[in-house]
Formats: C-alpha cells, sequence, structure tokens
C-alpha cells in the first residue's frame, strides 16, 4: 500500500472524529501537503544533500539552491582553495558586526552564518575557490491524493500527529499538547533511525502499524 497523501489523511480523520472534531479537507491537506513534512525534515534533520559552487575573490554572500531548508549541522561546510580544503565554523553576523565582514581582507574564510534564510555568509571573504554546503532539503510538497515524498514512508505517523496537533490549535484545544508529544516520541524514533543510516547497511522500516 502507498503511503502518500491520501493515506496521511485518512488516518489524520481517524484521530480527529476520535475526539469529536470536524475539519475540511482543505484545511488538513494543507498542513499534510506542505507545513507537516517541512517541520519534519528539520527535526530529523532529513532528507539531505550537498550544493557545491565556486565563488570569487571577495563574495561573502552566496545564495543557497532553492530546496534549501537550513545547514546540515551534523556535517561541516567546508572552502577549497589551492587543494587545501578548510572547515568553516558556524557564527552569527551579529557577533561578527557587518562592517567588519564588508571591510574584510579576503582570505580563507573561518566562519560561516546565515545572511539570510536562503543566504549563507562567510568571513571572512574567500580568495576565490570551491564552497561546499551540506544542507538539509525542503521534502517535496504533496499536492494530490496519490503524492508521496522522500520520507513520507519512513515518518507518515509523525505527519498524522503533527497535523492533529496543529488543527487542534487553530480550535483552541487544550488536547494538542497530547498529539504534539506523540509527534515527539516519532520524532526521536526516525531521528535515530535516519542518524543510523548513515552507519548502518540496512532500510528504515516504516511505522509498526505499517506491518500489521
Amino acid at each position: 500500500m502507498p503511503i502518500n497523501r491520501k493515506y496521511i489523511y485518512d488516518k489524520v480523520m481517524f484521530h480527529l472524529k476520535q475526539e469529536g472534531l470536524f475539519f475540511t479537507s482543505a484545511e488538513i491537506n494543507l498542513i499534510i501537503g506542505v507545513d507537516a513534512f517541512t517541520r519534519i525534515a528539520e527535526d530529523i534533520d532529513y532528507p539531505k544533500t550537498n550544493y557545491s559552487t565556486y565563488v570569487n575573490s571577495g563574495v561573502w554572500q552566496v545564495s543557497t539552491p532553492s530546496d534549501f531548508l537550513k545547514v546540515d549541522e551534523n556535517s561541516c561546510i567546508t572552502y577549497e582553495d589551492d587543494s587545501t580544503i578548510h572547515e568553516l565554523g558556524p557564527a552569527r553576523l551579529t557577533s561578527i558586526g557587518r562592517n567588519v565582514v564588508l571591510n574584510a581582507t579576503p582570505g580563507t574564510p573561518a566562519n560561516y552564518f546565515m545572511e539570510k534564510e536562503d543566504m549563507v555568509g562567510l568571513y571572512p571573504p574567500g580568495t576565490s575557490g570551491c564552497l561546499v554546503i551540506p544542507y538539509v532539503q525542503e521534502p517535496t510538497s504533496l499536492s494530490s491524493d496519490s503524492d508521496t515524498n522522500q520520507i513520507t514512508r519512513q515518518t507518515y505517523m509523525a505527519a498524522v500527529y503533527w497535523t492533529v496537533h496543529e488543527a487542534m490549535l487553530k480550535d483552541n484545544d487544550g488536547r494538542a499538547d497530547k498529539y504534539l508529544a506523540l509527534y515527539q516520541n516519532e520524532i526521536a524514533r526516525n531521528k535515530k533511525r535516519f542518524g543510523e543510516m548513515y552507519e548502518l547497511d540496512y532500510a528504515i522500516t516504516p511505522h509498526e502499524d505499517y506491518l500489521e
């Protein structure tokens, strides 16, 4: 059975009906299709990939790819010049100072920071080299009932609990905390699993109720 938007929607509606609540399909599908899996990806740091780009001398702002969600905090941004690879440490622009960055002499970048949601800053600016940014990707949106994405099969119960939680919040329902706790349990389980995937050679299993 495919784990698609319709499958997740049916499970969400089951929980809502059990709690005596009703929401329109449009409201629920909007949360499932975009919000739920964006939140899940942020919380489990997956799916992830690398973005490589050449940076000219003096450039300190680098635009990220369209599917960029956040820098992968479990990996290092690297900068290669003259066949030497340098690891950049995270920093805050407010700590360095914008004027300091703007007036810095180009050299080997030692730090990176988020200049904007879709832009990474370098300090000091490079003298020209290759920048590699490991990042967490925005999962593909689920715009129709048959849609799936990179993590629906493994994390769909987290999406169910998050969607119910968000729907209850919109209704000012105090039971939302119950589903937030269920969501957090699913995130902990999946974060451990996805973390192990990089070290162990086996497939991630879906939620237990899918195996019944």
